[in-house]
């Protein structure tokens, strides 16, 4: 017989909680190692699913279970599936609900460079216009220093 009493119900939810915050700084480094268009950030649906799948494979199983373990089983039980797809449905949903919160307070938080700060783009006063008034434009004697 199994001995449930030394089972806590808080130790697990506090194992989910590590779990969630484990996803959302997975999410946070996944979000930073790549510069993002306006355009690839509107399909907020698409960048969910992918951060999803990566962390899912990351997961080990037992991190899985904690992350569903007091999951209500209903909404994912209409129909009839095995186990193991039943799991990773559900562990997956957990995912993705948590990095689209994460992925939404970020964005809602985000200052938006329109590529201002490229250090490597010319500026327009340096492509041949005229110096402003009262300053001459010596390159030749810069250039022969």
């Amino acid at each position: 017989m199994w001995n449930t009493d030394k089972i806590d119900e808080h130790h697990w939810r506090e194992r989910e909680m590590k779990e969630k915050t484990n996803i959302e700084n997975r999410t946070k480094e996944l979000l930073s190692n790549r510069n993002w268009t306006f355009g690839q950030l509107q399909s907020m649906g698409s960048i969910v699913d992918e951060f999803t799948d990566t962390i899912y494979a990351e997961l080990e199983p037992k991190e899985k279970m904690d992350l569903i373990w007091h999951t209500d089983i209903e909404p994912y039980f209409s129909a009839h599936r095995p186990f193991g797809e039943l799991m990773q449905i559900m562990v997956k949903y957990s995912i993705s609900e948590t990095i689209a919160i994460y992925l939404k307070d970020e964005l809602l938080n985000a200052n938006i460079n329109f590529n201002g700060d490229d250090k490597n783009e010319i500026s327009e006063r340096s492509m041949g216009r005229k110096s402003p008034e009262g300053v001459k434009a010596d390159t030749k004697k810069t250039s022969e220093e």
